[in-house]
């Protein structure tokens, strides 16, 4: 306080304390920076009195150059500043000489906050940039006085191309900020942005490039195996944002168990917005599974989100937490529709052989005179089945995804089948008008090559059995599909008794199927519908060994994994430009790391001490939101240190979050004076005046 010669208590709040105070580093060496500091400057000043926020603005001037105007006089200040107080503290050249990096290096960011932090006033600190304008709904959370402490706050960084002049208003550099965004500042690491805010894909990513999928919370940029395979590591709570085509579409996951996951097998669930389940598969390996999306309404985006129940250990080398390493997160391919119908006598040629072998079955299950009365109409809606094949068994155009037991498309001598075991579940989309579904079924080795009876469930609805039908010899068989024509249901195959495996293929080839698809429109009253069951259609489509098993490989280290239990990977992306927390936290943890080592990674290092002191972090949600202006390195590219000085390097502060995690303790370098407690610094409220001799 001016003139008291002592020391502020430290969790003490001033008798006529603002609520709020920001604290920013500035000097007047740069005219693109003055620019900026003035955009900060007008659009704080504004909004503070738009919403009536009760704040001190803290610019702290550090070395300010001897041959330019101090900020006080090289700013435009407003007559009237409202309920905002504004202080510039001056620190002297022979002060900032005592680093030995001063002329180096003119201006120790961490240090110069510090100053400001430990002579402000208000109820709650604000460390921050003059690089930043926030947007209104972030200072009207502000001005509500809805902060708690207990917190350390932070936020996405959203970067601006820094365009629009000084002069303009705060709505028209807010517009500015919201139509030239370059890139985001995330949690999980820096992504440039496409028009619709999302952030963009990378060039070689989990997805193909039109897909229309996008990655947010809780998705790192992608990564590369030593086989060169392209994935991306997730934690928890993943969000997947998509536009689903016309009447939905199936998604593809091709997942692998990451380090933070415990023991397998592990259970991955899918989540909508609210929380509620979706779908769920178990991982026993390196899983790939299908899942039926539906379109979002009015031809919005879709979203959910991925989670894994027992998730969340750590790794020794870095902070991140990374449960699942995701290696496929893409469209099936659709089923490409027929373009020319094949007239019935050139399907009659080409498939003879499974013609004939259907009749005969017939004949010898049915009889002489039923196949001479029904022959004719089974053989029409058999070449008709056949003759609609696309490339697989399946009906052309119709919408399928395979799953687990199913073999591969095999050819031998002009037939098309695939071999099924048991269990065969897959996705398909009815066509429109069509209500049923019709098969080509013949048993196989695994029943003995006898007759059994086809089991048909849904898979969606609890396993419900829609059909049981008898198969002997070749069978064309047809059944009602309990889904609306157009959307994607799941369904599964089974031969009532469970079959063995016979002779030198090492395969369960209970049957085959021929061909899959619509059968005849129904002309009675329809078929009764089975009620839709919360939720979307899942398949498991197959699994196999990991790429990496984590669990053996950090075997030799559990113990110390143990100590930390399960922790928190913090947001510490651009935190340099946002940290919030009450005034007693700041003084309890004794503010940035004062050291003579550039700031890179050391506001990371506070918000881990933070942590681990007991501050939780809560990260603030759109349309709250942090504008920075752009400058400097382009491409977010993190800014470089003078070569005499010396950064942190990352796996020092690895090693020192690591040491937190274990102890469960924060990590405190300042001595009791941080701050420049015990010097006297000169203070000036310009736009008031007023200016003071000295203060602490």
């Amino acid at each position: 306080m001016p003139g008291t010669g002592e020391l502020q208590p430290p969790h003490a709040t001033p008798t006529g304390a603002p609520y709020f105070s920001v604290v920013a580093a500035a000097r007047n060496d740069d005219p693109d920076l003055l620019r900026r500091t003035q955009t900060f400057v007008n659009a704080w000043i504004s909004q503070s009195k738009r919403c009536g926020l009760e704040s001190e603005l803290i610019l702290v001037e550090w070395n300010p150059p001897r041959d330019r105007e101090p900020l006080a006089h090289a700013l435009h200040w407003s007559a009237d500043t409202g309920p905002c107080q504004v202080r510039i503290l001056e620190v002297p050249a022979e002060i900032c000489a005592r680093h030995p990096h001063a002329q180096a290096w003119p201006s120790y960011q961490g240090i110069a906050r510090n100053i400001g932090i430990r002579r402000a006033r208000g109820e709650f600190i604000l460390a921050t940039s003059v690089d930043d304008i926030y947007s209104d709904e972030l200072m009207q959370f502000f001005a509500s006085r809805r902060l708690e402490k207990g917190h350390i706050y932070r936020i996405d960084r959203h970067d601006v191309a820094s365009t629009a002049p000084a002069d303009t208003s705060v709505e028209e550099q807010l517009e500015h900020c919201r139509t030239h965004l370059i890139r985001l500042q995330a949690r999980e690491g820096t992504f440039s942005i496409t028009p619709e805010g999302l952030r963009a894909n990378a060039p070689q990513d989990i997805t193909a490039d039109d897909s229309g999928v996008h990655f947010g919370e809780g998705w790192f940029a992608p990564e590369r195996y030593a086989a060169d395979e392209v994935f991306r590591w997730m934690h928890n709570d993943a969000e997947v944002l998509m536009r689903v085509r016309e009447g939905g579409a199936v998604l593809l996951l091709e997942v692998e168990p990451g380090p933070g996951l415990d023991a397998l097998p592990q259970s991955l669930q899918v989540l909508d917005d609210g929380g509620a389940r979706l779908a769920e598969w178990n991982i026993d390996g390196r899983s790939t599974f299908a899942l039926a999306v539906p379109p979002a309404a009015k031809a919005g985006i879709r979203s959910f989100r991925l989670r894994v129940a027992g998730a969340g250990r750590p790794v020794l080398n870095q902070p991140r937490i990374l449960n699942l390493a995701v290696f496929r997160c893409d469209w099936a391919e659709r089923n490409a529709p027929q373009l020319e119908q094949p007239s019935f006598f050139s399907v009659l040629r080409g498939h003879s052989p499974t013609v004939r072998r259907l009749l005969g079955s017939y004949r010898q299950s049915h009889g002489i005179w039923p196949l001479l009365a029904r022959g004719p109409r089974l053989l029409a809606r058999a070449v008709r089945l056949l003759g609609r094949r696309g490339e697989d068994i399946f009906q052309a155009g119709l919408d399928f995804q395979l799953g687990s037991g199913w073999s591969y498309l095999e050819k031998p001598e002009g037939e098309r089948f695939r071999w099924v075991s048991q269990d065969a579940q897959f996705a398909l989309r009815m066509p429109e008008k069509f209500s049923r579904l019709a098969l080509l079924v013949e048993p196989g080795p695994g029943q003995g090559g006898q007759p059994f009876t086809l089991v048909v469930r849904h898979v969606h609805n609890g396993d419900t059995v829609i059909a049981r039908a008898s198969v002997r010899g070749l069978t064309y068989l047809e059944f009602d599909v309990p889904a609306p024509p157009g959307k994607i249901t799941t369904l599964c195959f089974s031969a009532e008794s469970q079959g063995s495996i016979i002779g030198a293929d090492s395969r369960l080839l209970n049957f085959r199927v021929f061909a899959c698809g619509a059968g005849l429109p129904r002309r009675s009253a329809p078929a009764p519908k089975i009620e839709t069951p919360p939720g979307w259609p899942a398949l498991i489509i197959g699994s196999r060994p990991v790429t990496k098993d984590w669990n053996l490989e950090l075997e030799p280290i559990r113990p110390q994994l143990a100590e930390m239990g399960r922790p928190q990977f913090l947001h510490t992306n651009a935190c340099g430009d946002f940290l919030l927390m009450a005034r007693q936290h700041w003084f309890d943890l004794r503010g940035y790391p004062e050291v003579d080592l550039f700031t890179m990674h050391l506001d990371s290092l506070l918000c881990y001490a933070a942590h681990h002191a007991g501050v939780a972090e809560q990260v603030l949600r759109a349309p709250m939101r942090v504008y920075h202006l752009e400058r400097g390195a382009p491409d977010g590219q993190q800014p470089i240190a003078p070569p005499e000085v010396e950064s942190a390097a990352h796996d020092d502060l690895v090693w020192l979050i690591g040491r937190m995690r274990g102890l469960r303790a924060p990590v405190i370098l300042n001595l009791p004076d941080w701050g420049l407690a015990k010097c006297e610094l000169r203070e000036t409220s310009p736009g008031t005046d007023v200016s003071r001799g000295a203060t602490r």
